[in-house]
């Protein structure tokens, strides 16, 4: 079976040149989530051959050419020199005129609101979950589509880029391997407090399970609850920013204490903590 395309999307996790994601596009593409890999009938039983006209490893500055890489069970298990012959069932996926390269990684994505703009804010009153959840959907296939393999996506505002992960690995929707923090923690009326620039009359009672913490016991209690909820790792805002709907964009926002909690209790759990830090302090 054959397949010649100007654009095609895999997720193969390459053995023989430190373990690095590909990605192809047409003139550059990238190897991306292996939708044509696990597609195919023959993925289990049969090698896949991608035909490529020059690879760049990442491991030297120069580029190999006219090179075929064997895929079997969706890993990739070697690269030769020269367009090797296919045998009967495998798969070949001819981009020899293309250029392949280790898949791009991007540490601060937010899937759910990648556009942002003035709207973002009247947004928060006519969208509902399943509105971000279907939007990052979108992202996803589009970061994808752009040669990133891997994203961090560091806060959205209802668990939806957990679900979306989910759905990711399990085949149900197209995306790279997503990374996710889901909801930010902040302290009341920080840079992620979801409840800055409401009315009081319209001000949600927000807590820690909304990602909003004071005090040493609710930033551990805020921890916990992102481990409960599935998140992959921890994000705070530690300081104001420049889109902050709050008083300060530069100002530190929690006690010492906090932060140490913070950190000791994600540390116990397994988490890494990304920090937010605009202020000059």
């Amino acid at each position: 079976m054959r397949y010649t395309s100007d654009c095609i999307t895999f997720d193969i996790v390459y053995k023989t040149i430190n373990k690095k994601t590909y990605i192809m596009k047409k003139p550059l593409i990238t190897l991306a989530v292996a939708s044509a890999l696990l597609s195919s009938p023959f993925s289990t039983v049969a090698d896949t051959l991608i035909h490529a006209g020059k690879v760049f490893t990442g491991t030297s500055n120069s580029l190999q050419e006219n090179v075929t890489i064997v895929v079997e069970d969706n890993k990739i298990k070697a690269v030769k020199k020269g367009f090797a012959e296919a045998q009967e069932g495998d798969t070949v996926i001819d981009l020899k005129t293309s250029t392949v390269m280790p898949g791009l990684m991007d540490m601060h994505v937010h899937l759910s609101s990648q556009h942002g703009g003035p709207q973002t804010y009247l947004e928060r009153f006519s969208l509902n979950e399943a509105d971000y959840a279907l939007r990052a959907a979108n992202y996803a296939k589009i970061t994808l589509d752009s040669g990133f393999t891997t994203v961090r996506n560091l806060g959205d505002g209802y668990n939806e880029t957990v679900a979306l992960r989910n759905a990711i690995s399990k085949g149900y929707a197209t995306g790279p391997r997503i990374y996710t923090v889901a909801k930010s923690i902040a302290t009341t009326g920080g840079h992620a407090d979801p409840s800055n620039g409401l009315s009081h009359l319209l001000r949600p009672d927000v807590g820690p399970k909304q990602g909003v913490v004071n005090g040493e016991a609710e930033a551990r209690e805020a921890v916990r609850t992102r481990y409960q909820d599935g998140a992959d790792l921890i994000k705070i805002t530690a300081t104001g920013g420049v889109l902050s709907v709050a008083k300060s964009g530069q100002n530190p926002q929690f006690m010492a204490d906090e932060l140490e909690a913070i950190v000791e209790t994600a540390k116990d759990y397994g988490m890494t903590v990304a920090v937010h830090a605009h202020g000059k302090e």
